[in-house]
């Protein structure tokens, strides 16, 4: 048959076609086999896996990615998952990775997989509660206040998140979004409307009107705030407080140790301040808005600790 023929390069075109077909098929098996041996190789790597749980070898690495990120080892964790996630692709899967992405620091490469997410499922609940917490990190309000209108929409309310983005507004620029803002020209709307955000508040005031921020706060819930000022007012609201310090005498009772305070040599102890989480229950040196453990808005609570008055005398650098 001369190559000039027709029908020779009809033959011809159906036999690239066909070896292009078991080229593909021959590559998809390889990378089929290459991608379980990664797996079995991942799960080699860790002795500790029991040889029945090779049946299941993703549900034992789903087990272990989430031991690695319990116990703070991210990277490890994010290897496993990125693994599970070329074999078998899921919005779960990609949710643990972004939440992963978050807990290291790396914010963009969370936000991006986030994205990814709401593109296919743009009421993906738990991504839009994350991506809250990227931008937020981020700086990126404005588009916060998009993502709470979007749970308004879904039917779910969210008084606290809506507070504090009001709140962070307010300092960076005022808040002055028409709709979001409606009827907010100044901290104390926000108060007035939230009342949860009173300590927010009073550390406000305390930067703005100091007489006005006495006048208003709880004087033991919020101690740490005003405890180490000079400025404390002389009256009997904080007749307590002052004893405590030695400036005053105050017969009213008072929490226990704020009255073991009055009656202990001056130089003997000394109060110390700690906060409770009251959705996760732990606790931390310092108040923070935000939980950092459960993220958690608002839900930081005062814990005042006596303690042995420490001296820092005669010591060499």
């Amino acid at each position: 048959m001369d190559y000039r023929d027709p029908l020779f390069s009809v033959i011809a075109f159906f036999i690239i076609v066909l070896v292009a077909v078991l080229i593909t098929l021959i590559l998809g098996k390889i990378r089929e086999n290459l991608r379980e041996k990664e797996i079995e190789r991942l799960i080699n790597n860790f002795d500790y896996i029991k040889t029945e749980d090779m049946k299941n070898p993703i549900n034992s690495l789903m087990l272990l990615a989430t031991a690695y990120e319990k116990e703070g080892n991210y990277e490890k964790a994010l290897k496993i998952y990125l693994t599970i996630e070329k074999e078998y692709p899921s919005k779960q899967i990609l949710l643990n990775i972004a939440t992963l992405y978050f807990k290291a620091g790396f914010l963009e490469k969370s936000r991006h997989i986030l994205y990814k997410i709401l593109k296919t499922s743009p009421r993906n609940i738990q991504a839009l509660k994350l991506l809250i917490l990227v931008n937020e990190k981020l700086g990126e309000i404005k588009e916060n206040v998009d993502i709470l209108e979007i749970f308004e929409e879904l039917g779910v309310y969210m008084p606290k998140e809506k507070a504090y983005a009001m709140i962070r507004l307010f300092y960076k620029e005022g808040c002055k979004l028409e709709d979001f803002c409606k009827n907010i020209s100044s901290f104390e709307d926000i108060y007035v409307k939230y009342p949860f955000v009173k300590r927010e508040y009073i550390d406000y005031l305390f930067k703005t009107n100091p007489q006005k921020a006495y006048e208003k706060l709880d004087v033991y819930e919020h101690l740490d705030i005003y405890y180490h000022r000079n400025d404390i007012p002389k009256n009997e609201k904080f007749c307590n407080i002052l004893a405590a310090k030695g400036f005053a005498k105050c017969n009213k009772k008072a929490p226990f140790e704020i009255e073991a305070m009055k009656y202990l040599p001056k130089n003997m102890a000394e109060l110390e301040f700690e906060f409770y989480c009251q959705n996760c229950k732990k606790t931390f040196p310092l108040y923070s808005t935000r939980c950092p453990k459960c993220h958690e808005l608002f839900s930081h609570r005062l814990l005042i600790k006596l303690s042995e008055k420490s001296s820092i005398e005669n010591i060499e650098f």
